[in-house]
Protein backbone atom coordinates (compact mmCIF):
# COMPACT_ATOMS: atom_id res chain seq x y z
CA UNK A 1 0.00 0.00 0.00
CA UNK A 2 0.90 3.96 -0.43
CA UNK A 3 3.17 5.45 2.18
CA UNK A 4 1.57 7.44 4.64
CA UNK A 5 1.00 10.71 2.87
CA UNK A 6 0.53 14.01 5.55
CA UNK A 7 -2.11 16.44 4.86
CA UNK A 8 0.27 19.31 4.63
CA UNK A 9 1.66 17.30 1.64
CA UNK A 10 -1.11 15.97 0.22
CA UNK A 11 -1.95 17.86 -3.13
CA UNK A 12 -4.89 18.82 -4.60
CA UNK A 13 -4.22 19.49 -8.59
CA UNK A 14 -7.75 19.12 -9.09
CA UNK A 15 -7.66 22.88 -9.00
CA UNK A 16 -6.56 23.07 -12.38
CA UNK A 17 -8.52 21.63 -15.44
CA UNK A 18 -7.76 18.25 -17.31
CA UNK A 19 -6.40 19.67 -20.48
CA UNK A 20 -9.86 20.01 -22.80
CA UNK A 21 -7.74 18.14 -26.27
CA UNK A 22 -7.09 15.60 -23.98
CA UNK A 23 -10.74 14.25 -22.97
CA UNK A 24 -12.91 12.15 -24.81
CA UNK A 25 -16.94 11.27 -24.47
CA UNK A 26 -18.50 8.29 -23.90
CA UNK A 27 -21.69 7.50 -25.50
CA UNK A 28 -22.87 4.13 -24.03
CA UNK A 29 -22.17 2.24 -20.97
CA UNK A 30 -18.75 0.42 -21.36
CA UNK A 31 -20.72 -2.99 -19.64
CA UNK A 32 -23.43 -3.55 -20.80
CA UNK A 33 -23.47 -1.31 -24.15
CA UNK A 34 -26.78 0.84 -22.91
CA UNK A 35 -27.42 4.76 -23.72
CA UNK A 36 -29.68 4.84 -20.80
CA UNK A 37 -28.48 6.73 -18.08
CA UNK A 38 -28.48 8.89 -15.06
CA UNK A 39 -26.26 11.23 -13.23
CA UNK A 40 -24.94 9.80 -10.01
CA UNK A 41 -22.01 12.37 -9.10
CA UNK A 42 -21.16 15.60 -10.35
CA UNK A 43 -17.25 17.43 -9.89
CA UNK A 44 -15.81 14.54 -8.70
CA UNK A 45 -11.94 15.67 -8.06
CA UNK A 46 -8.70 13.05 -6.94
CA UNK A 47 -9.17 13.02 -3.41
CA UNK A 48 -7.18 9.69 -3.05
CA UNK A 49 -3.53 11.14 -4.17
CA UNK A 50 -4.20 14.48 -5.36
CA UNK A 51 -2.50 14.61 -8.43
CA UNK A 52 -4.85 15.03 -11.15
CA UNK A 53 -6.72 17.91 -12.39
CA UNK A 54 -10.28 18.15 -13.21
CA UNK A 55 -13.71 17.76 -11.59
CA UNK A 56 -15.66 14.82 -13.14
CA UNK A 57 -18.94 13.32 -13.49
CA UNK A 58 -20.15 10.01 -13.00
CA UNK A 59 -23.17 8.40 -14.61
CA UNK A 60 -25.20 5.30 -13.39
CA UNK A 61 -26.36 3.55 -16.73
CA UNK A 62 -29.99 2.52 -16.26
CA UNK A 63 -29.74 -0.85 -17.69
CA UNK A 64 -27.03 -3.02 -15.45
CA UNK A 65 -26.24 -0.31 -12.98
CA UNK A 66 -22.81 0.32 -13.67
CA UNK A 67 -21.30 3.87 -13.45
CA UNK A 68 -18.67 5.42 -15.80
CA UNK A 69 -17.03 8.92 -16.38
CA UNK A 70 -18.24 11.02 -19.43
CA UNK A 71 -16.15 12.57 -20.23
CA UNK A 72 -13.36 11.30 -19.62
CA UNK A 73 -9.51 11.05 -19.97
CA UNK A 74 -8.34 9.74 -23.09
CA UNK A 75 -5.88 6.65 -23.42
CA UNK A 76 -3.02 9.29 -24.50
CA UNK A 77 -3.33 11.32 -21.41
CA UNK A 78 -4.08 9.24 -18.38
CA UNK A 79 -1.09 8.42 -17.44
CA UNK A 80 -1.14 12.16 -15.65
CA UNK A 81 -3.33 10.89 -12.99
CA UNK A 82 -0.73 8.42 -12.81
CA UNK A 83 2.48 9.74 -11.47
CA UNK A 84 2.46 8.81 -8.18
CA UNK A 85 0.90 5.29 -7.46
CA UNK A 86 1.36 3.21 -4.98
CA UNK A 87 2.42 -0.28 -7.58
CA UNK A 88 5.90 2.35 -7.84
CA UNK A 89 6.90 0.96 -3.94
CA UNK A 90 7.76 -2.36 -2.39
CA UNK A 91 6.79 -2.69 0.58
CA UNK A 92 9.40 -3.04 3.28
CA UNK A 93 9.32 -6.05 5.50
CA UNK A 94 9.54 -4.51 9.23
CA UNK A 95 12.78 -4.11 11.03
CA UNK A 96 13.61 -6.98 13.10
CA UNK A 97 13.43 -6.70 16.75
CA UNK A 98 16.06 -9.16 18.00
CA UNK A 99 14.40 -12.87 17.90
CA UNK A 100 10.70 -13.69 17.23
CA UNK A 101 8.73 -14.34 19.95
CA UNK A 102 7.23 -18.14 19.90
CA UNK A 103 3.87 -16.43 19.24
CA UNK A 104 4.92 -15.18 16.00
CA UNK A 105 7.04 -18.15 14.99
CA UNK A 106 3.66 -20.16 15.90
CA UNK A 107 1.15 -17.90 13.72
CA UNK A 108 4.09 -17.89 10.87
CA UNK A 109 3.55 -21.98 11.06
CA UNK A 110 -0.28 -21.88 10.85
CA UNK A 111 -0.17 -19.57 8.08
CA UNK A 112 2.13 -21.49 6.08
CA UNK A 113 0.51 -24.71 6.60
CA UNK A 114 -2.57 -23.63 5.56
CA UNK A 115 -0.90 -21.49 1.97
CA UNK A 116 1.32 -25.16 1.87
CA UNK A 117 -2.23 -27.28 2.09
CA UNK A 118 -4.51 -25.04 0.05
CA UNK A 119 -2.05 -23.31 -2.90
CA UNK A 120 1.18 -25.76 -3.08
CA UNK A 121 3.77 -23.08 -1.42
CA UNK A 122 6.26 -24.91 0.85
CA UNK A 123 6.96 -22.23 2.98
CA UNK A 124 8.83 -23.14 6.30
CA UNK A 125 7.92 -23.02 9.43
CA UNK A 126 4.66 -24.75 9.19
CA UNK A 127 2.34 -27.02 10.24
CA UNK A 128 -0.81 -28.48 9.19
CA UNK A 129 -2.84 -27.80 12.45
CA UNK A 130 -2.97 -24.32 10.60
CA UNK A 131 -5.52 -26.20 8.08
CA UNK A 132 -7.94 -26.98 10.29
CA UNK A 133 -7.40 -23.11 12.34
CA UNK A 134 -8.31 -21.52 9.02
CA UNK A 135 -11.61 -23.26 8.56
CA UNK A 136 -12.54 -21.48 12.08
CA UNK A 137 -10.68 -18.25 11.41
CA UNK A 138 -13.21 -16.63 8.34
CA UNK A 139 -11.38 -13.34 7.89
CA UNK A 140 -7.71 -14.59 8.51
CA UNK A 141 -8.70 -17.35 5.55
CA UNK A 142 -9.90 -15.03 3.53
CA UNK A 143 -7.04 -12.59 3.47
CA UNK A 144 -4.79 -15.43 2.52
CA UNK A 145 -7.25 -16.41 0.31
CA UNK A 146 -7.38 -13.11 -1.61
CA UNK A 147 -3.67 -12.92 -1.17
CA UNK A 148 -3.10 -15.97 -3.86
CA UNK A 149 -6.63 -14.88 -5.84
CA UNK A 150 -8.60 -18.08 -4.83
CA UNK A 151 -6.30 -20.03 -7.77
CA UNK A 152 -6.39 -23.71 -7.60
CA UNK A 153 -2.55 -25.49 -6.97
CA UNK A 154 -0.82 -26.03 -10.22
CA UNK A 155 0.18 -28.56 -11.83
CA UNK A 156 3.40 -28.93 -13.34
CA UNK A 157 4.22 -26.43 -16.43
CA UNK A 158 0.85 -24.50 -15.72
CA UNK A 159 0.99 -20.50 -16.59
CA UNK A 160 -0.28 -18.00 -15.20
CA UNK A 161 -0.31 -13.90 -16.68
CA UNK A 162 -1.05 -11.17 -14.62
CA UNK A 163 -2.53 -8.45 -16.29
CA UNK A 164 -1.68 -5.44 -14.61
CA UNK A 165 0.94 -6.22 -12.50
CA UNK A 166 2.08 -3.66 -10.97
CA UNK A 167 4.95 -4.15 -8.52
CA UNK A 168 4.41 -7.62 -8.92
CA UNK A 169 3.72 -8.94 -5.40
CA UNK A 170 0.99 -11.18 -6.65
CA UNK A 171 3.53 -12.68 -9.26
CA UNK A 172 6.04 -13.07 -6.26
CA UNK A 173 3.01 -15.30 -4.05
CA UNK A 174 2.14 -17.30 -7.90
CA UNK A 175 5.58 -18.19 -8.61
CA UNK A 176 6.14 -19.37 -4.92
CA UNK A 177 2.76 -21.84 -5.32
CA UNK A 178 4.58 -23.38 -8.43
CA UNK A 179 3.01 -21.05 -11.33
CA UNK A 180 5.00 -20.44 -14.47
CA UNK A 181 3.60 -16.74 -14.18
CA UNK A 182 4.33 -13.77 -16.74
CA UNK A 183 2.98 -10.09 -15.64
CA UNK A 184 1.96 -7.25 -17.81
CA UNK A 185 1.65 -3.69 -16.90
CA UNK A 186 1.46 -0.43 -18.96
CA UNK A 187 3.21 1.82 -16.15
CA UNK A 188 6.78 1.56 -16.57
CA UNK A 189 7.81 2.62 -13.25
CA UNK A 190 5.68 -0.28 -12.25
CA UNK A 191 7.61 -2.56 -14.81
CA UNK A 192 10.95 -1.40 -13.40
CA UNK A 193 10.31 -2.57 -10.02
CA UNK A 194 8.55 -5.49 -10.83
CA UNK A 195 11.42 -6.55 -13.19
CA UNK A 196 14.16 -5.58 -10.03
CA UNK A 197 12.75 -8.31 -7.97
CA UNK A 198 13.49 -11.04 -10.49
CA UNK A 199 10.18 -11.57 -12.07
CA UNK A 200 9.11 -12.11 -15.54
CA UNK A 201 7.16 -8.72 -16.48
CA UNK A 202 6.55 -6.91 -19.93
CA UNK A 203 5.79 -3.00 -20.84
CA UNK A 204 2.02 -3.30 -22.00
CA UNK A 205 -1.32 -4.59 -21.45
CA UNK A 206 -2.88 -7.72 -22.72
CA UNK A 207 -3.10 -7.13 -26.05
CA UNK A 208 0.90 -7.60 -26.35
CA UNK A 209 -0.30 -11.36 -27.03
CA UNK A 210 -2.36 -10.15 -30.10
CA UNK A 211 -2.35 -13.60 -32.33
CA UNK A 212 -1.80 -16.00 -29.67
CA UNK A 213 -4.86 -18.39 -28.01
CA UNK A 214 -4.98 -21.14 -25.63
CA UNK A 215 -1.56 -20.32 -23.97
CA UNK A 216 -2.44 -19.83 -20.40
CA UNK A 217 -4.17 -22.07 -18.09
CA UNK A 218 -4.87 -18.98 -15.89
CA UNK A 219 -5.42 -15.12 -16.05
CA UNK A 220 -5.90 -12.45 -13.36
CA UNK A 221 -7.69 -9.06 -13.30
CA UNK A 222 -7.05 -7.34 -10.11
CA UNK A 223 -8.37 -4.03 -9.84
CA UNK A 224 -7.83 -3.51 -13.45
CA UNK A 225 -11.18 -3.50 -15.58
CA UNK A 226 -12.07 -0.28 -13.83
CA UNK A 227 -9.30 1.36 -15.27
CA UNK A 228 -8.78 0.17 -18.81
CA UNK A 229 -10.50 1.93 -21.73
CA UNK A 230 -11.92 -0.81 -23.65
CA UNK A 231 -12.82 -3.70 -20.74
CA UNK A 232 -15.07 -5.74 -22.70
CA UNK A 233 -12.88 -6.60 -25.43
CA UNK A 234 -10.12 -7.13 -22.63
CA UNK A 235 -12.44 -9.76 -21.03
CA UNK A 236 -13.03 -11.21 -24.82
CA UNK A 237 -9.17 -11.43 -25.16
CA UNK A 238 -8.62 -12.78 -22.03
CA UNK A 239 -11.09 -15.87 -23.04
CA UNK A 240 -9.12 -16.37 -26.01
CA UNK A 241 -5.64 -16.56 -24.21
CA UNK A 242 -7.19 -19.26 -22.09
CA UNK A 243 -6.26 -23.12 -22.39
CA UNK A 244 -9.75 -24.69 -22.48
CA UNK A 245 -10.38 -25.40 -19.01
CA UNK A 246 -8.80 -21.97 -18.17
CA UNK A 247 -9.63 -19.96 -15.06
CA UNK A 248 -10.21 -15.87 -15.17
CA UNK A 249 -10.13 -14.08 -11.82
CA UNK A 250 -11.53 -10.75 -11.78
CA UNK A 251 -11.20 -7.81 -8.46
CA UNK A 252 -12.82 -4.80 -9.08
CA UNK A 253 -14.77 -2.29 -7.02
CA UNK A 254 -18.50 -2.46 -6.47
CA UNK A 255 -20.51 0.64 -7.10
CA UNK A 256 -24.10 -1.37 -5.52
CA UNK A 257 -21.70 -2.11 -2.10
CA UNK A 258 -22.72 -0.64 1.03
CA UNK A 259 -19.50 1.54 1.46
CA UNK A 260 -20.91 3.01 -2.01
CA UNK A 261 -24.09 4.11 -0.74
CA UNK A 262 -22.94 5.20 3.17
CA UNK A 263 -20.13 7.70 1.83
CA UNK A 264 -21.54 8.53 -1.55
CA UNK A 265 -18.76 11.02 -3.26
CA UNK A 266 -16.16 10.24 -0.81
CA UNK A 267 -16.34 6.76 -0.96
CA UNK A 268 -12.64 5.25 -1.81
CA UNK A 269 -13.74 2.90 -4.43
CA UNK A 270 -14.56 6.00 -6.87
CA UNK A 271 -10.83 7.14 -7.00
CA UNK A 272 -11.70 9.65 -9.79
CA UNK A 273 -10.33 9.87 -12.57
CA UNK A 274 -8.29 6.48 -12.91
CA UNK A 275 -11.23 4.49 -12.34
CA UNK A 276 -13.30 5.12 -15.50
CA UNK A 277 -16.07 2.14 -15.09
CA UNK A 278 -17.07 1.03 -11.69
CA UNK A 279 -19.18 -1.89 -12.31
CA UNK A 280 -21.97 -3.39 -10.93
CA UNK A 281 -22.67 -7.24 -10.37
CA UNK A 282 -25.14 -7.74 -13.51
CA UNK A 283 -23.04 -5.18 -15.10
CA UNK A 284 -19.87 -7.67 -14.57
CA UNK A 285 -21.65 -10.97 -15.40
CA UNK A 286 -23.02 -9.06 -18.73
CA UNK A 287 -19.65 -8.38 -19.65
CA UNK A 288 -18.52 -11.60 -18.79
CA UNK A 289 -21.09 -13.53 -20.76
CA UNK A 290 -20.52 -11.59 -23.92
CA UNK A 291 -16.48 -12.52 -23.88
CA UNK A 292 -17.56 -16.26 -23.71
CA UNK A 293 -17.36 -17.73 -20.29
CA UNK A 294 -20.84 -19.07 -18.51
CA UNK A 295 -19.52 -20.60 -15.32
CA UNK A 296 -18.99 -17.84 -12.71
CA UNK A 297 -18.32 -18.03 -9.55
CA UNK A 298 -18.20 -14.52 -6.58
CA UNK A 299 -16.06 -15.06 -4.04
CA UNK A 300 -16.80 -12.97 -0.70
CA UNK A 301 -14.22 -10.12 0.31
CA UNK A 302 -15.90 -8.83 3.93
CA UNK A 303 -12.37 -8.21 5.38
CA UNK A 304 -11.58 -5.07 3.13
CA UNK A 305 -15.06 -3.14 4.67
CA UNK A 306 -12.40 -1.61 8.16
CA UNK A 307 -10.31 -0.50 5.78
CA UNK A 308 -12.26 0.97 2.60
CA UNK A 309 -15.01 2.81 5.68
CA UNK A 310 -11.55 4.48 7.39
CA UNK A 311 -9.75 5.66 3.91
CA UNK A 312 -13.30 6.85 2.62
CA UNK A 313 -14.04 8.58 6.45
CA UNK A 314 -10.58 10.57 6.05
CA UNK A 315 -11.21 11.69 2.19
CA UNK A 316 -14.99 13.14 3.68
CA UNK A 317 -13.03 15.01 6.07
CA UNK A 318 -10.77 16.71 3.97
CA UNK A 319 -7.58 14.45 4.37
CA UNK A 320 -5.61 12.27 2.56
CA UNK A 321 -7.05 8.66 2.56
CA UNK A 322 -3.09 7.54 3.66
CA UNK A 323 -2.62 10.27 6.03
CA UNK A 324 -2.83 9.54 10.00
CA UNK A 325 -6.27 11.36 11.10
CA UNK A 326 -8.09 10.10 11.71
CA UNK A 327 -6.49 6.65 12.98
CA UNK A 328 -9.83 5.12 13.53
CA UNK A 329 -13.43 4.76 13.03
CA UNK A 330 -16.21 5.64 15.15
CA UNK A 331 -17.55 3.45 17.76
CA UNK A 332 -20.82 3.13 16.22
CA UNK A 333 -19.25 2.26 12.68
CA UNK A 334 -16.91 0.01 14.41
CA UNK A 335 -20.05 -1.68 15.58
CA UNK A 336 -21.78 -1.74 12.52
CA UNK A 337 -18.46 -4.27 11.21
CA UNK A 338 -19.30 -6.74 13.71
CA UNK A 339 -22.51 -7.04 11.28
CA UNK A 340 -21.36 -9.07 8.41
CA UNK A 341 -23.12 -7.38 4.92
CA UNK A 342 -26.15 -10.26 4.21
CA UNK A 343 -25.69 -10.27 0.38
CA UNK A 344 -22.42 -10.46 -1.77
CA UNK A 345 -23.79 -7.73 -3.85
CA UNK A 346 -23.08 -5.34 -0.52
CA UNK A 347 -19.44 -6.09 -0.81
CA UNK A 348 -16.89 -3.48 -1.13
CA UNK A 349 -15.18 -5.61 -3.96
CA UNK A 350 -16.92 -7.90 -6.91
CA UNK A 351 -14.32 -10.74 -6.49
CA UNK A 352 -15.15 -13.64 -8.91
CA UNK A 353 -13.89 -16.61 -10.94
CA UNK A 354 -14.73 -17.43 -14.24
CA UNK A 355 -14.07 -20.80 -16.19
CA UNK A 356 -14.04 -21.40 -19.90
CA UNK A 357 -15.90 -24.33 -21.27
CA UNK A 358 -13.61 -27.54 -21.65
CA UNK A 359 -14.68 -28.52 -25.64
Amino acid sequence: MPQIIDDKEFKRAWQQPWPVEELESVASCPACGSRGRELLHENLVDEVFGIAPGQWNLHRCTGCGSAYLDPRPSEASIGIAYEVYYTHAVERPPKAQGRSSPWRRLTLALTNGYLNSRYGTRRQPATRLGVGLARLLRLRRQKRDAEFRWLPRPRPGWRLLDVGCGNGDFLLNARDAGWLATGVDADSKAVEVGRQRGLEVRLGGIELFAGQAGCFDAITLSHVLEHAHRPGPMIECAYRLLKPGGILFVDTPNIESHGARRWGSHWRGLETPRHLAIFSHRGLVTMLRAGGFERIEQRRRTAVKRSMDLASLRMQRGHSPYGRQPARLPLRLRLRLRSPLPRPHDDEFLTVLAWKALP
